[in-house]
């Protein structure tokens, strides 16, 4: 089984296309950031196991979730390395700490004759067949639209917003806060920023709440001009407890990406305006079936950017968007083997 991409020719490894023509298991890798980020690890097994029980039925297939704890780029490489010399994955999925970090391990896999596609965080510089996830500036966009039409129709005032991240130097996230600012300016035009796309406040690279409470609640008490904070991931939850522990509820509010109980809890009590979940469970179904799919019949995706559509969360939702009651009874589902 052979391909040609506009990067030059892949052909199937000699020993998985024997696999697949004598009925035996193939074995398909997600291999992730971090198994253990907070809400992301937990999504990402779930959307591969989902992934992998479905496609059982196209094809004999063993699904595994691999990857480091939490970031560590070195453990990861080691991992993904130990795994191919191993021959132990017949197709691998591949979440990237950063955009085109991991050219050369990718590369090494396809020259190896292993299919790969990429998630999340893509490698347009490798040799990946193909990558799924959000449209990162258009989905912020679609979040700063949101969020300004809340604002609008409740009569908020706002005096400055700020623009925050885990991973402020990101391009994901810079491009969720560019489209933020444009969606927002849209409604909005002369807001005033506290800072940039750019120059994003750092709330911590582990991602987790207790980060985000110790940077942003200095920063919200230092600079109380500032009434909206964009948060790019799933620091929005600790922005939103900060308003709650405060005493800032109806003075300070939030809007920003991911799902957990304690966002939507935020957002029936008005403290966070709008998130989007951006399906980590789908993110890491898609290269399931993508696998399968080149692996039963070569076939790839007509483009290799597969973006997948965001889902905006409001409390009361409407068109196109999904309510916090929704958005609960999917988050069980997405979160519950």
């Amino acid at each position: 089984m052979s391909h040609t991409f506009p990067w030059g020719g892949f052909k199937l490894a000699p020993r998985i296309a024997e696999k697949i023509k004598k009925g035996e298991q193939a074995n398909i890798v997600i291999d992730i950031q971090g198994t253990a980020l907070p809400i992301q690890g937990a999504q990402m097994r779930i959307g591969m196991q989902r992934g992998c029980e479905k496609e059982k039925a196209r094809l004999g297939i063993a699904c595994r979730l691999t990857g480091p704890v939490t970031t560590n780029t070195s453990a990861q490489l080691a991992e993904l390395e130990t795994l191919l010399s191993g021959n132990q994955v017949d197709c691998l999925g591949l979440q990237s700490p950063l955009p085109d970090q991991y050219v050369g391990i990718i590369d090494k896999y396809v020259q190896a004759g292993v299919p790969v596609f990429t998630l999340n965080n893509d490698v347009p510089n490798s040799k990946r067949f193909a990558f799924y996830a959000l449209n990162e500036q258009q989905s912020g966009e679609i979040n700063g639209k949101t969020t300004a039409a809340i604002v609008k129709a409740k009569g908020y005032r706002l005096d400055t917003v700020a623009l925050g991240s885990g991973q402020p130097a990101g391009p994901w996230a810079q491009a969720r806060m560019t489209g933020f600012v444009a969606g927002f300016t849209s409604v909005f035009p002369d807001t005033r920023f506290f800072n940039d796309p750019k120059s994003g406040i750092p709330t911590g690279d582990n991602f987790t709440t207790q980060e985000v409470l110790n940077s942003v609640g200095p920063f919200l008490q230092a600079h109380n001009d500032v009434n909206l904070f964009f948060h790019t991931d799933q620091g929005v939850e600790g922005v939103g407890d900060i308003i709650k522990s405060k005493n800032l509820a109806g003075k300070v509010w939030t809007s920003g990406f991911n799902v957990s109980g304690p966002i939507l809890d935020s957002i029936d009590a008005g403290r966070t305006l709008v998130t989007i979940d951006q399906g980590f469970d789908n993110q890491a179904e898609a290269p399931v079936s993508a696998c399968v799919d080149y692996l039963t019949s070569g076939k790839v995706p007509a483009e290799p950017l597969q973006y997948l559509d965001p889902i905006v969360i409001t409390k009361d939702g409407g068109s196109g968007l999904m309510t916090t009651a929704e958005a609960r009874k999917r988050l069980a589902d997405a979160t519950t083997p």
